[in-house]
């Protein structure tokens, strides 16, 4: 079993969590942990999996929001307040395809929370598949497997921190395991590198040192930095992000021109329990 995503005292909008612990043993036959989907304009979804194995001190969804972080506020409240009325469910593996093939989505992101940790993620992505969506995990990579990367279409690989001692104090956990894995699937041309700029924590010196690790394998792969979302300085992300392309010319962050048009919201159905 899994760990259960922990709401209490850690989303800053929502005290409990939906399910019980009794429920999560009776997770199988198809189910997921995916509790929350959206489509963009471009006919891409982001599908959002409950629960991670690691702590991260910055992380968006205990601290921030547990929702796709493009919907507005309002939005996202209103989302809280179906969430604590017990009104959002874990999907199935047949109703996430369906409802993806039904809002014509060409690509989907399996992201959260770690996919990698849903027993059934392997049977989503082969589901998609036979749909024609590209499968795209968004990972820590410490339980990237073989097969999760053969039915990839890509794979983010979020890298917190090069220096073990300082990953252990971001996440809780030591990087060997996910370190190993990034050099193990590297050479397959499916990752992008991924980091996260941390004022006072994870700045230039370790991005650097993450860039020659990266490029010391694959010196054509991208890196995306992105910025905190919790008060991020994009000033000092973009003087970072001149200096990694030194190392590692592929590098980046997100970058919207103009204003961003909310996503559709696939799950849960807000309108549904609205009318209520």
């Amino acid at each position: 079993m899994f760990p259960r995503t922990k709401t209490k005292r850690l989303f800053t909008s929502t005290t409990v969590d939906f399910l019980s612990r009794d429920n999560l043993n009776l997770l199988g036959g198809g189910m997921t942990r995916i509790y929350h989907v959206v489509r963009f304009k471009s006919g891409s979804a982001y599908v959002l999996f409950d629960g991670c194995n690691w702590n991260c001190s910055f992380c968006v969804w205990r601290k921030v929001t547990r929702w796709s972080l493009c919907l507005p506020l309002k939005t996202r409240r209103r989302l809280d307040s179906i969430w604590k009325a017990g009104r959002v469910r874990y999907l199935s593996v047949d109703e996430v395809a369906n409802l993806l093939k039904n809002a014509e989505v060409t690509t989907a992101f399996l992201g959260g929370g770690e996919p990698t940790l849903d027993p059934e993620l392997k049977t989503l992505m082969r589901a998609l598949r036979r749909e024609g969506i590209n499968p795209w995990i968004v990972t820590n990579g410490e339980n990237l497997d073989d097969e999760m990367v053969g039915l990839a279409e890509g794979a983010t690989f979020s890298i917190k921190a090069l220096d073990d001692e300082l990953h252990r104090r971001i996440t809780g956990v030591s990087n060997r395991r996910a370190i190993e894995n990034f050099r193990s699937y590297a050479g397959t041309g499916k990752l992008v590198a991924e980091t996260v700029f941390v004022p006072g924590l994870v700045e230039c010196d370790e991005i650097e040192r993450i860039a020659r690790f990266v490029a010391s394998i694959t010196p054509e792969m991208r890196l995306r930095i992105d910025p905190l979302v919790q008060g991020a300085n994009i000033e000092k992300v973009d003087e970072c992000i001149e200096r990694v392309r030194e190392i590692l010319p592929k590098t980046d962050r997100i970058r919207v021109k103009g204003s961003i048009e909310p996503p559709e919201i696939l799950y849960p159905e807000v309108r549904r329990w609205e009318r209520r």
